[in-house]
């Protein structure tokens, strides 16, 4: 387990498949994650994702949760490949519990992928996606270091509409040089307990 700020980042279980099921179904929630509203999936569909990727021994998928209340609030994702190698990693997340949308919790989840990405994994660059209406996930990206670098045209048809996709990557250099102020400013009075538990700023 990994955990950042008030999040913690663990393994799925099975007990978690009920939360999947239901936030997988919620038409808001995936337009936004994922540009498919109208892409349902069945407990048993949830089933068989499950035992599939419990198989997958080189992508990380977690669930999050409070580290108060241990409660789950979402999923995170690092997918990690290497082309010309160059070690990549694609993160993607979304918070299943929409009450806790713009508290600031998306923030703190992306450095959190940042840090394991780079400080853990030992990856070079990260990317990420986004459909174009997502502003808010864009906003998010950008105050973390990441750089809007390509515009892949008519993507997805939601809302009667299609829609663009935004491609974001910041590289391990560009995280390090804003890594200190991020954190600062990502958790606060709680940045000596992370140092303390996991790795040292770099200088």
């Amino acid at each position: 387990m990994f955990e950042f700020g008030d999040i913690r980042f663990r393994p799925w279980e099975k007990e978690d498949l009920k939360f999947l099921h239901q936030w997988e179904n919620d038409f808001e929630l995936i337009m936004y994650s994922r540009s498919l509203p109208m892409n349902f999936l069945s407990m048993t569909q949830i089933e068989k994702m499950y035992e599939e990727r419990m198989k997958d021994e080189k992508n990380l998928y977690f669930i999050m949760e409070t580290i108060t209340s241990k409660e789950p609030i979402g999923i995170a994702t690092i997918r990690r490949e290497e082309w010309a190698n160059v070690k990549s990693a694609d993160v993607g997340t979304y918070i299943g519990k929409k009450e806790l949308w713009n508290k600031g919790l998306g923030r703190q989840i992306t450095v959190a992928l940042l840090e394991m990405a780079f400080f853990h994994l030992n990856q070079e660059r990260c990317n990420a996606w986004s459909v174009e209406y997502n502003k808010r996930a864009h906003k998010t990206l950008e105050a973390c270091g990441f750089k809007k670098t390509g515009d892949i045209r008519q993507t997805s048809f939601v809302n009667g509409k299609r829609w663009n996709s935004y491609v974001f990557d910041i590289l391990k250099d560009e995280y390090l040089a804003i890594r200190k102020e991020l954190l600062q400013k990502t958790l606060g009075d709680k940045l000596d307990e992370y140092l303390k538990k996991h790795c040292p700023l770099s200088p």
